[in-house]
């Protein structure tokens, strides 16, 4: 890790060219056009710390001689994966390219003064960019200045003020998520510097770290910002108070030469977003007696469990901090692990994950890392439409948080019907909708899947329908209604997380298999309209544009996909590109949708799609 001068930031002086190579060997290639877009936005949040800084009179030292630290976090793309991870399922995933969030740190002593653990006082403030047309968000947290006339927010939090340590949601604006986050990290790990773990003194200067953001990615677009804030700003506060360096962040987290421990930390994040106790299973420790021991390491979630508000998996931390260039990665969760499978192409497509194939037989040909073919770049299409999910009450976080209700219930109608065949001990390891598939295929010596029905999925579907009585609570459908719908949920899952994504995934690794990724990403895309319908009319008719298929939207009697509507698709032809393939993504309620062409079409594509999106939903913007 590199720190530079601030000066040398905001510049774009000689001075400045360091930072510019460092930043060129970890985006980049030095031709690449997305440097100059990406540099802008480390100028901006240095500008706003700049400024920051010269409205704290506590701190001591000048701007211009200010060392700080910068972090480029990249947003992601779901490609595949519609609602899977918190139940324990498989997704596709990748981080973008000069897409992501700017942030420029700095850490300074604070005020003098000690709160009653012995701790100076420790400050944090995020001072934001907002990107333009975003005014509205500024509310009571606008400050008096700032950058390129756009709007600058900014928050601090007082570490040493028990308020921070409730347990409430007041802020259901953007300052939920630096305050869920620090308020977890303090919780679990102590904001302080955890060099002092090391040393014997009982006293601990205080500080104030400022962390300055710019970001290009549109809010609330289902690239997942809220997820790149919550990421980087622990990378942040890692940065200056070292927290990795703890022996309790070891135990849980692990350590640099530690496989897990890069997953870990996404599951861990994700736990701080949705607020729910994260735990590291069987971790072999060495007792004072020389024994060894397997034990669970837990680090407390919030007293409510409800973080900020969603109650989301893992899959968008993993792709921010594992993203590499033009690799898309396979990852599995609950607990977050890279996933692999065995893919048979000779009877149709047939899967088998690698985790239901004995050890010593294992033939797995779609590993958990593949690269996108060089021909082929993805292009995002933002809908306009904002899938606002800070704090509860939004229509998106309801609707998201619905679907994963109804995952949690359907797996708990899957147990009740199951109690009584299960042992007691088997039971307890059975924690989401996977494990159950998991042990259905076990049980039932089975490892493949097919694309078409397949025993497991009827079993498993049987039984929730036959438990859904015990678990519908005060849900306002019949009992029938209630069951239907739990079932559909666990087939979407099913399909989405046990046949889709592993079968893209296959299609996309060779370029001679792109002809088969079509229909898959179209039922995909199909279900996540009819079945889990977190789709509104824009993402719902984006992707069917993109595949020359807009005809089979219905709006009536509600909005679906109708796959009995066949037609050719639209040529590929100099008239109109079509797409490989395409979908919505993300949580769904708004957003983004992204659609596969050839490179050398991209731009061309680009333009027709946003013309038709003009003429077709012209409020949108």
């Amino acid at each position: 890790m590199t720190s530079f001068f601030l000066a040398d930031l905001v510049s774009d002086s000689s001075s400045a060219a360091a930072f510019d190579q460092q930043l060129h060997d970890k985006l980049v290639s030095p031709n690449d056009v997305c440097f100059n877009a990406v540099r802008c936005l480390f100028r901006e949040s240095a500008s706003a710390l700049e400024q920051e800084i010269t409205q704290e009179q506590e701190l001591a030292h000048e701007t211009e001689s200010c060392n700080v630290l910068t972090h480029w976090i990249p947003g992601r793309i779901e490609v595949m994966g519609k609602h899977t991870d918190y139940a324990g399922g498989n997704s596709l995933v990748c981080s973008t390219e000069g897409r992501g969030m700017a942030m420029v740190s700095t850490m300074a002593p604070a005020a003098e003064g000690v709160d009653p653990e012995g701790l100076g006082q420790r400050k944090i403030t995020i001072v934001s960019v907002l990107a333009d047309g975003m005014e509205h968000r500024a509310m009571n947290s606008a400050a008096p200045f700032s950058v390129n006339g756009r709007t600058v927010v900014h928050h601090s939090i007082d570490i040493s003020d028990d308020s921070m340590n409730k347990d409430d949601t007041a802020n259901n604006d953007w300052r939920i998520y630096p305050k869920t986050t620090i308020r977890r990290l303090e919780k679990n790990f102590g904001l302080f510097a955890h060099c002092r773990e090391t040393t014997t003194t009982d006293e601990e200067g205080g500080y104030h770290i400022i962390v300055a953001i710019s970001s290009n990615l549109p809010p609330a677009s289902g690239l997942s910002t809220s997820s790149c804030f919550v990421t980087g700003l622990f990378l942040v506060l890692d940065s200056h108070l070292d927290m990795r360096s703890s022996h309790l962040y070891r135990q849980a987290i692990g350590t640099a030469d530690e496989e897990d421990t890069i997953y870990n930390l996404s599951t861990y994040l994700g736990n701080i977003e949705n607020g729910t106790c994260y735990i590291r299973q069987r971790v072999k420790r060495t007792g004072i007696d020389a024994t060894t021991e397997e034990r669970n390491i837990v680090l407390e979630g919030t007293k409510n469990g409800d973080g900020v508000g969603t109650f989301g998996g893992s899959e968008d931390h993993a792709a921010i901090l594992m993203g590499k260039k033009r690799k898309l990665t396979l990852l599995s969760f609950c607990p977050t692990r890279p996933a692999s499978f065995a893919v048979d192409q000779l009877n149709g497509l047939t899967v088998c994950n690698s985790e239901d194939i004995d050890t010593e037989s294992k033939d797995v040909n779609q590993k958990s890392e593949l690269e996108l073919p060089s021909k082929l770049v993805f292009v995002i299409a933002y809908s306009g439409a904002r899938a606002e999910k800070a704090g509860q009450g939004t229509e998106a976080s309801i609707g998201y948080n619905y679907a994963s209700d109804m995952a949690s219930k359907a797996f708990k109608a899957y147990n009740a019907c199951s109690t009584a065949a299960i042992h007691d001990d088997e039971q307890k390891k059975l924690h989401t909708l996977a494990d159950s598939i998991r042990y259905e295929r076990k049980k039932q010596s089975i490892s493949h899947v097919t694309s078409c029905e397949d025993q497991v999925k009827k079993f498993i579907s049987d039984k929730v329908l036959k438990g859904s009585a015990a678990v519908r609570g005060d849900d306002h459908a019949t009992v029938a209604d209630f069951g239907n719908l739990l079932t559909k949920r666990f087939e979407q899952f099913y399909e989405e997380s046990e046949v889709l994504v592993p079968t893209a995934a296959y299609c996309l690794a060779e370029s001679d298999r792109l002809q088969m990724l079509g229909p898959i990403v179209d039922k995909s895309h199909r279900n996540a309209v009819n079945i889990l319908k977190n789709q509104i009319k824009e993402t719902a008719w984006l992707p069917l544009w993109a595949r020359g298929i807009e005809h089979q939207l219905k709006t009536k009697p509600t909005l679906y996909v109708d796959e009995s509507k066949k037609s050719e698709q639209a040529p590929r032809n100099l008239e109109r590109i079509t797409a490989f393939a395409s979908s919505a993504f993300g949580a769904g309620f708004g957003g983004s949708c992204w659609a596969l062409v050839y490179r050398d079409e991209a731009e061309k594509f680009l333009l027709q799609w946003r013309s038709a999106y003009d003429e077709a939903f012209p409020a949108n913007w």
